[in-house]
């Protein structure tokens, strides 16, 4: 760590990302410099061969001392590296990003101030906009692993089932307090680490952020959704196209240990009783 506090570090996972990184980095850059906020961002990356590195090269030479990347040569997850980054930034804040996204409408700064002035706070989830700016639904109660099961005929099948998992009166439109939020784009205070500590190496691909956010709500920690900043999101869902490649294999592995660990196969009472909630 080096000895200047920043405002926020940005915490970037890539692999094979190449057609999204410029506009990630961009809107990043773009929104701090407008609105005078000290950052940095930190990229991890997994084994690209896409020639992602060249867009590494560009922002770490347009940027000096802002932009460094990590180069770990091959696929290890998203646990493993977004702990690299964290451990190794220095800022006030942290911004855990997915590189298919673009910061886009609302004000950052705002955004910081509101989790400042708030310690009760874990995590504080922004809008996610799709492409074709409808809001994703990526807040979400606490899923029972039947729930999740039940999603499998929509997975393989194309098969409409009900979401039981789904807030019924979302996209809220003022900030809200949630179980849930994917790992697409959170903001935190550093020392969450410290109360909550890092993802749990031991869930390679997913669900590691259904994990964090359970801890973090057991940790009393509030994650509030906060309508009033907002990110676009390219999202892929690699195991929503291909429900028996490899990676859905591991997030369903990935599910097996977090039941395990948390409960709640068939209810979710138990986790609401431990979280306050």
């Amino acid at each position: 760590m080096g000895s200047k506090m920043r405002d926020i570090s940005f915490i970037i996972l890539t692999w094979n990302s190449k057609k999204f990184l410029d506009d990630c980095f961009g809107s990043i850059v773009s929104k701090c410099q407008s609105e005078g906020i000290d950052f940095e961002i930190i990229v991890v990356d997994n084994g690209s061969t896409d020639g992602s590195e060249a867009i590494f090269g560009k922002f770490q030479k347009e940027n000096p001392g802002r932009f460094r990347s990590v180069l770990l040569g091959k696929n290890t997850g998203t646990t493993y590296p977004r702990n690299i980054g964290m451990r190794e930034a220095n800022g006030r804040n942290i911004c855990i990003l997915d590189s298919d996204t673009e910061l886009g409408e609302g004000s950052l700064m705002d955004a910081l101030s509101r989790l400042d002035r708030d310690d009760s706070i874990g995590l504080l989830v922004p809008r996610l906009l799709l492409p074709d700016q409808s809001v994703q639904n990526s807040v979400k109660r606490f899923p029972t692993f039947w729930q999740k099961l039940s999603k499998i005929p929509k997975a393989v099948f194309g098969v409409q089932v009900p979401n039981l998992d789904f807030y019924s009166e979302f996209p809220f439109t003022e900030e809200t307090d949630v179980d849930t939020a994917i790992s697409a784009c959170w903001l935190f205070r550093r020392e969450l680490t410290d109360q909550v500590g890092y993802l749990d190496e031991k869930i390679f691909y997913s669900p590691e952020d259904l994990d964090y956010s359970v801890r973090v709500r057991k940790a009393k920690k509030r994650i509030l959704f906060y309508p009033g900043f907002t990110v676009l999101h390219h999202t892929q869902q690699i195991s929503h196209k291909k429900p028996f490649s490899k990676v859905s294999l591991s997030h369903f592995g990935g599910l097996l240990y977090y039941y395990r660990k948390h409960g709640g196969w068939f209810s979710a009472k138990g986790l609401y009783r431990q979280t306050g909630a």
